[in-house]
């Protein structure tokens, strides 16, 4: 039974005697991504096992070995973006590589321009920079490239959660450089963010972070999505 927790109370009531006296020739199996509705009447008679997100080295190693069984030329940057962009899931990974080699082709050199492309990740470098003008207080430029990039159909909300979702990532490096690895990201966004994080105070950090999250919601509630999220980049 998939995503077991949404069956309602009077359902799982229904199947407690059959789960204390279960018939020789069945096995119950239920999964679920919100243990927490499920009730522990029913929990005290299953056994538990929690799946948790396979880890990145392992996800490339895998990734690495089914591309070469395949003959598929992936560079190694490129099978590290679609390791990043499956979060810890094989399965999620197995069907971006899939794609990825559609895409290109079985004799094609797969590298990292076009993994970008095929995830939508190109962004996160025209994310930078406009991170980067805001922190330096180049407004009119910072203006320019978010308007460059509504323009070319990015959402403004998708926009301050992305600098929202940056702004976290180097606050981390910021605060603990050694667990760069824990946040594996393509060797050119590590340098940059590395760089950017060391050159910047905490407290501008955290206080982007703030003016962030208070601006996403005014963006949501607004009449204009777009003036309210330039209005969110004038006041950092």
């Amino acid at each position: 039974i998939d995503e077991v927790h949404m069956l309602s109370c009077n359902a799982f009531n229904a199947l407690l005697k059959t789960l204390e006296e279960p018939p020789e020739h069945v096995k119950f199996i239920f999964a679920t991504t919100e243990i927490r509705r499920v009730p522990v009447t029913v929990l005290s008679r299953c056994q538990r096992f929690d799946l948790r997100r396979i880890k990145f080295e392992v996800l490339v190693d895998h990734f690495s070995r089914i591309a070469e069984t395949e003959s598929a030329h992936i560079s190694p940057g490129a099978i590290g973006l679609i390791a990043r962009a499956a979060d810890g899931s094989v399965r999620d990974g197995l069907s971006l590589l899939d794609q990825a080699i559609a895409h290109s082709g079985p004799e094609a050199q797969i590298g990292e321009e076009s993994v970008r492309a095929m995830l939508g990740v190109a962004e996160r470098v025209k994310v930078f920079d406009l991170f980067d003008r805001l922190m330096k207080g180049e407004i009119s430029a910072a203006l320019s490239s978010f308007d460059s990039m509504y323009h070319a159909g990015a959402d403004p909300i998708t926009i301050l959660q992305d600098l929202a979702e940056l702004t976290h990532w180097l606050t981390r490096l910021k605060a603990a450089p050694d667990s760069a690895e824990a946040t594996p990201t393509s060797d050119l966004d590590l340098k940059r963010g590395l760089d950017v994080s060391a050159s910047l105070p905490m407290s501008a950090l955290a206080r982007t972070w703030q003016i962030l999250l208070k601006g996403l919601q005014e963006a949501r509630t607004a009449y204009s999505a777009t003036q309210a999220a330039e209005m969110v980049l004038v006041r950092i």
